[in-house]
């Protein structure tokens, strides 16, 4: 393994309790070549970080990324789920050094604001990828 590789939490809050939305972010990313091997859920018995999504209902998921070109292909592949999903999610993308993004998509079909989305979630992780 690649010492720059890093492992991005990506935490799933449906506004209405939603069993399917982990596993289908999970598969809707790995149909994405670049993040097909990348994607895995938390080890048994592990719980997602404590933050302020994690009050409700939440599921995670792990990615493995080893530059900014993964986790531009990785934003998008989520801006891209969050459009073709008929309730509201929010999905946080959490880094092991702290930093944070939310994509949330509230049943928007606006490509501009899903754009507007993966510039500042980018933006956010960009600076620190070196």
């Amino acid at each position: 393994m690649p010492a720059s590789l890093e492992t991005i939490t990506l935490s799933v809050c449906p506004d209405l309790p939603s069993a399917d939305a982990e596993r289908s972010l999970a598969s809707w990313l790995r149909s994405e070549d670049r993040l097909r091997d990348r994607v895995t859920a938390p080890p048994a018995g592990s719980t997602t970080p404590p933050d302020e999504m994690s009050a409700e209902a939440t599921d995670a998921l792990l990615v493995a990324v080893d530059s900014s070109g993964v986790v531009m292909v990785l934003v998008q592949a989520i801006a891209g789920w969050l459009t073709h999903r008929r309730d509201d999610v929010t999905v946080k993308l959490t880094g092991p050094d702290g930093w944070s993004a939310e994509l949330d998509v509230r049943r928007a079909r606006d490509m501009d604001e899903v754009t507007a989305l993966i510039e500042a979630a980018v933006g956010a992780v960009a600076p620190r990828r070196g």
